[in-house]
């Protein structure tokens, strides 16, 4: 019996048995690849100091209010970080299913980025069950990070995210006949229902349904 490769927490079995991934890692991995993408949309609207997302540009000096640095950090991830973040995991799951690995390098920066999240997000079904994701997963929690400094977006923000009412109705790991109860938080950008408690993931029909039940 063996452990998920990306949380080390949870056992593989039943049908997840022949995987490398648990349920609830893939989950993470699948809304964080959306995160990345949505919140890789907003960052020129953060390239002017001391501009918001929404909001314009605010009066003042904007050197000592500390805007020209996050400033450069939008710069570095626009001008190609972002993209290299995650790029070595998608060409290493793309070589080892023999396939090209050299089509994403084409095009400008934000073609690259769209193209290497697409690539992994298609290609995950096939890498839960074949290849260790903790590199990814490693790598895509530090470009979510990253992105949500340089976009302002924090999961502590009150638009960011909603406690829920519902407990979670997730089993708990080694027992089937017990729920998680934790709470549960929906995400304004993902549109995704995820616990705080034990990380399980579910898109808004499911957690309706479950709250409806």
């Amino acid at each position: 019996m063996s452990l998920c490769s990306v949380c080390g927490d949870h056992q593989l079995t039943g049908t997840r048995a022949e995987h490398t991934t648990c349920e609830a890692c893939e989950d993470w991995i699948t809304a964080h690849l959306a995160l990345a993408r949505s919140l890789w949309a907003e960052l020129p609207d953060h390239l002017e100091p001391g501009r918001g997302h929404s909001g314009p540009r605010v009066s003042g000096n904007t050197k000592t209010a500390g805007a020209a640095p996050v400033t450069q950090h939008v710069l570095d991830l626009i001008g190609g970080g972002a993209a290299g973040i995650l790029a070595p995991h998608e060409t290493e799951i793309r070589r080892a299913r023999h396939m090209s690995t050299h089509q994403y390098a084409l095009g400008g920066v934000d073609r690259q980025f769209r193209n290497t999240v697409d690539s992994i997000a298609r290609n995950l079904p096939w890498a839960v069950r074949n290849h260790p994701l903790w590199p990814l997963a490693d790598a895509l929690r530090s470009l979510v990070h990253q992105l949500r400094v340089a976009t302002g977006d924090t999961p502590e923000k009150d638009n960011a995210t909603t406690a829920l009412a519902t407990p979670c109705p997730a089993a708990r790991p080694g027992d089937e006949q017990d729920t998680c109860g934790g709470t549960l938080r929906y995400h304004r950008t993902t549109h995704l229902v995820r616990c705080d408690a034990c990380g399980h993931q579910l898109d808004q029909g499911d957690w309706l349904a479950s709250a409806l039940a």
